[in-house]
């Protein structure tokens, strides 16, 4: 059997026989599940500021210094429209909740895509 399946089987009979489950997870997870700052995505969604701006990725734009006040908070309502109200429930994060449902569980992270909420 494939060293993977052992260790991801190992990790789901922890899960099952913990009273308590601690979920760490950041950035990392989330562009597992697909929601990727850079890429046909990022210029997808963001034409205009890498047109003007020159920026690369979603990441590396919130730190722009922006001319104005307006174009940063342009910036960042995009950003939080294309990263946490219009990407939906992702299948990663949906497989993640049926091995914990059941359980008293806290997730902590970094991560400010609304997916742990949905």
């Amino acid at each position: 059997m494939d060293k993977f399946v052992l260790r991801l089987d190992k990790a789901i009979d922890s899960i099952n026989d913990a009273d308590y489950v601690l979920i760490g997870a950041g950035a990392g997870f989330s562009a597992a599940a697909g929601i990727e700052y850079s890429g046909k995505r990022f210029e997808d969604n963001f034409a205009d500021f890498i047109e003007k701006y020159g920026v690369t990725d979603m990441y590396s734009a919130t730190f722009y210094p922006y001319e104005t006040q307006e174009a940063k908070w342009a910036h960042w309502a995009r950003h939080v429209y294309v990263n946490r109200y219009s990407v939906g429930k992702t299948k990663l994060y949906e497989q993640l909740l049926g091995l914990v449902k059941d359980k008293d569980y806290f997730v902590l992270t970094t991560n400010v895509d609304h997916q742990f909420y949905l």
